[in-house]
């Protein structure tokens, strides 16, 4: 019997679950509901348990697992990392175990191993920074009331405004009114005002927002750049600050995340403003994604 290993990525719409032997790439990848214990604990409780299923059903059943590393959002908090951990006991699993934050794993995909510096800007942001030795530092990921600053979310807020401003009269006018005014289906102040307010807007359909910077940077538009060079300076200020205090500003750091990933002004911005502060920083491309991490530290627990 050949033992595996299994890293798992927990989301909040859907968990990855991959399985590798020693040495190897994913052996094999299934896709189970949602795992994020302080919003849901009945989809999560199923999604470990149907991942506990999937592995019994493996030809070396659940006995063949040598190593299991969970990667989710909200670990930090006690009883969601309980909860989980009483669920994977009691479903009969009993080799070594991994619980952490989903930044850790992020870390481990991207870079091949738990040692480094991520910068993850999506809808939210964090930077979360670990040594070999285990010391480990984070900075940002507050959550979109009061912070989350770089990210889709913080984007699509200063959108709106750079719009109200500019109605005002308390900014240049700027090509992002008309772009929002398309994207809502009406101009002027009102559709914004309801649109932000409105008790069914999720930060999601404000971070959706994001991507219209890209037609008003086309135009050179002076607001679109604004918003630009702040994230650019606020993503800069959150890498500085997890990496410093563990001497890892001459490693590498993996940039992810979908404005990260995707908004290719801000992603040079943010480089080359790291890249002054500190210029043996390098910036590799992502070698695996979360769940390919979680595989890694269960291999190697």
């Amino acid at each position: 019997m050949m033992p595996y290993y299994v890293g798992i990525d927990g989301g909040g719409t859907k968990t990855a679950v991959e399985l590798r032997t020693r040495g190897s790439a994913a052996h094999s990848r299934a896709v189970f509901g949602p795992l994020n214990c302080n919003s849901d604990r009945t989809a999560a409780a199923k999604t470990l348990t149907d991942t506990l299923a999937w592995l019994a059903a493996q030809p070396e059943g659940l006995a063949g697992c040598d190593g299991l590393c969970i990667g989710s959002a909200g670990i930090s908090n006690p009883d969601a990392y309980n909860f989980i951990q009483d669920i994977i006991r009691a479903g009969g699993y009993t080799g070594p175990l991994q619980i952490v934050g989903d930044q850790v794993t992020a870390l481990a995909g991207a870079l091949g191993q738990p040692v480094g510096t991520v910068l993850i800007a999506g809808t939210g942001s964090i930077c979360y920074a670990r040594t070999a030795d285990d010391r480990e530092a984070r900075s940002g990921g507050w959550g979109h009331l009061i912070d989350d600053e770089g990210s889709a979310y913080a984007l699509g807020r200063d959108i709106l405004r750079a719009v109200v401003r500019a109605a005002d009269g308390r900014a240049p006018a700027t090509a992002l009114t008309e772009l929002v005014a398309q994207r809502l289906g009406a101009p002027g102040v009102q559709p914004v005002i309801r649109f932000t307010y409105a008790p069914t807007t999720t930060k999601k359909e404000i971070a959706a927002l994001a991507p219209l910077l890209d037609p008003a940077l086309q135009q050179g538009d002076a607001a679109a750049q604004a918003i630009i060079a702040h994230a650019a300076d606020e993503l800069t200020q959150m890498a500085a600050a997890a990496m410093q205090p563990l001497g890892l500003q001459t490693g590498s750091m993996a940039l992810l995340g979908s404005v990260l990933q995707k908004n290719e002004t801000l992603r040079a911005a943010v480089i080359t403003r790291l890249t002054a502060q500190f210029p043996t920083l390098t910036f590799p491309e992502p070698v695996g994604d979360a769940a390919d991490g979680a595989a890694v530290m269960a291999e190697n627990s």
